[in-house]
């Protein structure tokens, strides 16, 4: 699963708190927001990093939803 599809499971507020948490801009629908994200990691910031900008219920509810947990 690429880490664009994996953000898609997040509620659009969730990517706000993560952008805000990471000062970026939290403006735009939902793809602007994971544009954002998937652009950080491309020019290099760690996925480890980006997941901790979020909620860890949010984490948690987005990994359920693609099965990665029960």
């Amino acid at each position: 699963m690429e880490f664009r599809e994996f953000l898609s499971q997040f509620r659009s507020d969730d990517l706000a708190f993560a952008l805000k948490g990471l000062d970026l801009p939290v403006s735009g629908n939902k793809p602007d927001r994971i544009i954002r994200l998937v652009n950080m990691h491309e020019t290099g910031t760690e996925v480890k990093k980006l997941l901790k900008a979020f909620r860890p219920e949010d984490v948690r509810r987005a990994a359920k939803s693609v099965g990665f947990i029960n």
